[in-house]
């Protein structure tokens, strides 16, 4: 399992999914959920949370609740695992797994 660094993934996280998440990570109208508080966050393991955010949620999935599109890597094909990894990590600290 990859290893994230959350300083790292802040950066990813204000360069790519700031956009729609908000760069404090709360969710603008509209768009992005909060992820500070997201039950889903917090019931996904990492690997869980890196195989979603790589394919993303279309808004036609019924577990969709913005009818917006959450494209594949947040719209930026250049991130790599590690840097999924780091942006999960920085995510990590506001929102905790818990099984």
């Amino acid at each position: 399992a990859l290893k994230g660094d959350a300083e790292k993934g802040k950066e990813l996280f204000l360069g790519t999914c700031a956009s729609c998440h908000g760069a404090d990570a709360k969710g603008l109208p509209g768009l992005g959920q909060d992820l500070t508080t997201s039950a889903f966050v917090r019931q996904q393991t990492d690997a869980q949370l890196l195989e979603f955010i790589k394919k993303g949620r279309p808004a036609t999935d019924p577990a969709n609740t913005t009818g917006v599109d959450m494209p594949p890597k947040g719209g930026n094909p250049a991130l790599t695992d590690q840097d999924l990894a780091d942006i999960i990590a920085f995510i990590r600290t506001f929102n905790p797994h818990q099984p």
